[in-house]
């Protein structure tokens, strides 16, 4: 048995739908942030160098992407928009960034990185995108909310 941290428990009523899911562990290495030590649970990884691998694991890692979402009749999703289909990558514009963001703030209470560099991080991971600084001011102000940072 490993003793990786444990994810925050968050209780989730209703029905809220999961979109993407990766099969294959995403690494980004672009963060700039420099640790005096490594994180590892069984779901994220944060090297002393900054780069965050946020794990597949045997089952795949599944997220609903830019948050809050919900499933209407389970046949709509109404929420936060992902936005189209980026032609460099085949991929909704949110989908990298909302990834990363989804498996920090899952050990938001627990990681060695403050909210702020999370929050930042999302921001830049998300590029071009035109709305990424409304995005960033919600996720900001509003994501999060009442977790109390003990890994700092």
């Amino acid at each position: 048995m490993n003793d990786y941290p444990t994810p925050r428990e968050k209780l989730r009523t209703g029905n809220f739908p999961y979109k993407f899911k990766i099969t294959e562990d995403y690494v980004y290495a672009d963060t700039g942030w420099t640790l005096d030590k490594a994180f590892e649970s069984r779901w994220l990884r944060i090297s002393q160098d900054g780069v965050v691998t946020v794990k597949a694991n045997e089952n795949g890692y599944a997220w609903d992407g830019c948050t809050p979402k919900k499933s209407l009749f389970n046949l709509w999703i109404i929420g936060v928009p992902d936005g189209h289909v980026d032609h460099r990558t085949m991929l909704p514009f949110t989908y990298h960034a909302s990834l990363v963001h989804d498996a920090l703030y899952q050990y938001l209470d627990t990681i060695p990185v403050t909210k702020d560099q999370v929050d930042r991080l999302f921001l830049k991971m998300l590029g071009d995108f035109k709305l990424r600084k409304l995005y960033y001011f919600f996720v900001k102000h509003f994501g999060g909310m009442g977790i109390e940072q003990k890994g700092l």
